[in-house]
């Protein structure tokens, strides 16, 4: 047989040295691969973290701005309450002066309306005083056959367009009690006593993606809404509306704000999905995208802003995970090192990025904290800040100071001031912004211009009223009014516009176990010189303390010196309790009209049955015939004499020493939004 050849074979364990000689390298390959394949998917999360991060922040910017672009343009629709509370009779000029600065400072806003709600038979009266002002042939009109506008028919009720700034012709005099449909809002807002919203409507001249709404804010006598839906219909005297579209509005409020890349979509979410979107601004480029929505009420209605954008493309970790292959070792030692970087540089850069106020100059102090002017870096508004900081917080404060800011949230009068927001900063210090008024505390007032004409006090007292009778009708006591508590300046054309400020000692009415715990704390609370009888004997007090507290405010306003004078608080506490107030005519040394006087003493009788309510005591003071006149001319004439330069003084003298700091908001810890204003002493 023929011999095969064998091969011959490799000395027994050359392989399994080869192995051995290899299997560093191999090792250190494995390894590096699995390390780099972590590094890489470590960053690649990283990455897209940060992506969502950087998203969500843009997102929640633009959402911001996107919902206080929004209130800009209702700022003087809200106040139209007050230009009727303010007049017996607001003329078709006083309503076009009043919202002509509102349309210049908002092209997007195509007109203010004022509709009066009119029995039958005043129709032929407001059809005359059109025809006068030179409305020529001026008549009620609704929809005829063919959608022609034809003279209205005999109505039990009517509700015309009587006010339009800018005026269109073809549009003044439409009543809408013949159209149901345009009704509903109106008549919604009577009833409810809230401000109302349209669905999206598209004007005749607009193309079509533009979208307009129509704004239906109810007006009553006495500027605030009654409690009881009979006598919100007893005392309703029209509706303001004011049409806006929303296209400009929004791309007047987003360009100053970087949007590049986003995609902003506002949408209505009680409508119908085909009549949702109201506003849209598309971005380019395809692929996966971030999503963001917040939503929001305006008006009665639910609405979204929903931010998008497009997943960029990063081929950074394709570049680690080529060059880890090359470099395992070295990327596993430092990416301990490197993770730990970048989670405190997020930090970091969440922290800087999370929104952030500018203090200005300290404002005041009191026992509840420090207000500061400051504005917001995005929305570039003024503010008032207060402060608590946490080396003068305790338990017991910090609820006060939660307490302050979530009844007062309450309040929606226009001569209440209005919270915007409340949290608090990383380093732990609580705060709440607020509205700022730039003016003079009707302390400041008399200190610097002595005492007031009677018909001025009348007008100031009328409007605290307000705002008490508000806060009263929803079981609180403010506990703590007084001629520091109550400022004066301008608003819009309105000149002597009273805020109620610092409700820090507000008090409900009806309380829980926790709030009476609380408010037992210091139970001895308000100033001696304005506190009540029972605030000083029984500790427990009613809104009948706070008309007590309007009267000596009307006391100071009119004599210049406050109901009783002590060497100490326990001598004027004592005269509280006991003595009767001197007339404030005999303090001032000359006559005060009699029924004002008389009124003011019956505000501070020790009774507290034989006060007026605040209701009740703005009607009384607005029945009063004998105490002169104060006009708006009279208001503007002191204004531009006396009292813009007593503002710029007061406001100088917060200026010296004062530098600006920057105070980082964290969100992360915010509480839910509120509505709300700013107090200076406590």
């Amino acid at each position: 047989m023929p011999r095969t050849r064998e091969k011959p074979t490799e000395p027994l364990g050359s392989s399994t040295l080869g192995s051995r000689r290899h299997a560093p390298a191999v090792a250190t390959f494995i390894v590096g691969v699995l390390v780099t394949l972590a590094i890489f998917w470590v960053r690649l999360g990283d990455r897209r973290a940060e992506q969502k991060l950087g998203f969500e922040r843009r997102a929640a910017d633009a959402a911001s701005v996107v919902v206080n672009g929004l209130d800009g343009p209702l700022e003087s629709l809200y106040a139209i309450p007050a230009l009727f509370a303010a007049s017996d009779e607001v003329t078709r000029k006083d309503f076009r002066e009043f919202v002509t600065g509102a349309l210049k400072r908002h092209p997007g806003i195509y007109a203010f309306e004022w509709l009066p709600w009119l029995a039958q038979g005043e129709r032929v009266t407001f059809e005359q005083e059109a025809r006068d002002e030179g409305l020529e042939g001026f008549t009620f009109t609704e929809v005829g056959k063919g959608g022609r506008m034809v003279p209205a028919p005999t109505r039990k009720r009517y509700a015309p367009i009587f006010y339009m700034v800018p005026p269109h012709p073809e549009a003044l005099g439409f009543n809408l009690t013949g159209d149901p449909k345009r009704l509903a809002p109106y008549t919604q807002a009577r009833d409810s006593g809230k401000t109302v919203a349209s669905g999206r409507i598209r004007l005749v001249e607009d193309a079509p993606g533009v979208h307009s709404i129509a704004v239906f804010h109810p007006v009553y006598s006495h500027g605030f809404p009654p409690q009881s839906p009979s006598e919100r219909r007893l005392r309703f005297l029209g509706c303001a509306v004011e049409v806006f579209r929303v296209k400009p509005v929004l791309e007047r409020a987003l360009r100053d704000h970087d949007v590049t890349e986003l995609g902003v979509e506002v949408l209505d979410r009680s409508a119908s999905a085909a009549d949702q979107q109201l506003f849209e601004k598309s971005t380019t480029g395809t692929g996966p995208r971030l999503g963001y929505e917040r939503s929001f009420s305006f008006a009665d209605r639910k609405w979204a802003v929903v931010v998008s954008s497009v997943v960029p493309v990063d081929r950074g970790p394709l570049w680690l995970l080529f060059g880890g292959l090359a470099s395992s070792i070295l990327l596993a030692l430092v990416v301990s090192g490197g993770r730990t970087i970048l989670h405190l540089r997020k930090q970091v850069q969440a922290a800087a990025h999370l929104g952030q106020y500018t203090l200005m100059r300290k404002l005041g102090e009191g026992g509840m904290g420090v207000v500061y002017e400051a504005t917001h870096a995005m929305l570039r508004r003024p503010t008032a800040l207060k402060l608590l900081p946490a080396e003068r917080r305790d338990d017991s404060r910090l609820a006060r100071f939660e307490r302050e800011v979530q009844l007062t949230s309450q309040l929606t009068h226009p001569n209440t001031i209005a919270i915007y927001d409340y949290g608090r900063t990383p380093d732990d210090v609580f705060y709440y912004a607020m509205e700022y008024i730039a003016g003079l505390t009707l302390e400041q007032l008399v200190r610097e211009d002595g005492p007031q004409p009677p018909a001025r006090v009348v007008q100031l007292l009328r409007q605290v009223l307000g705002a008490l009778a508000e806060a009263h009708a929803v079981g609180l006591v403010h506990r703590d009014i007084k001629p520091a508590n109550l400022m004066i300046s301008r608003r819009g054309n309105i000149p002597d516009f009273v805020k109620v400020l610092d409700f820090g000692l507000v008090k409900k009415q009806v309380e829980t176990e926790a709030d009476l715990k609380l408010s037992r704390t210091n139970t001895f609370v308000g100033t001696p010189h304005y506190l009540a009888p029972e605030a000083i004997t029984e500790g427990e007090v009613g809104p009948e303390a706070d008309i007590y507290a309007v009267g000596a405010v009307a006391y100071f306003l009119l004599s210049g010196t406050t109901v009783f004078e002590g060497e100490n608080m326990v001598a004027v506490c004592t005269s509280h309790v006991y003595d009767e107030p001197v007339p404030p005519s005999l303090r001032l040394g000359k006559k005060v009209p009699e029924a004002l006087e008389q009124l003011v003493l019956r505000c501070l009788s020790k009774d507290p049955k034989e006060r007026p309510s605040a209701l009740a005591l703005s009607e009384e003071l607005a029945a009063l015939t004998d105490v002169g006149s104060w006009t708006e001319e009279d208001a503007e004439r002191w204004w531009l004499e006396v009292g813009d330069e007593l503002v710029e003084d007061a406001l100088e003298r917060t200026r010296r020493g004062a530098a600006a700091r920057t105070m980082a908001i964290d969100l992360r810890r915010r509480r839910e939004s509120v509505e709300y204003a700013p107090t200076v002493e406590d």
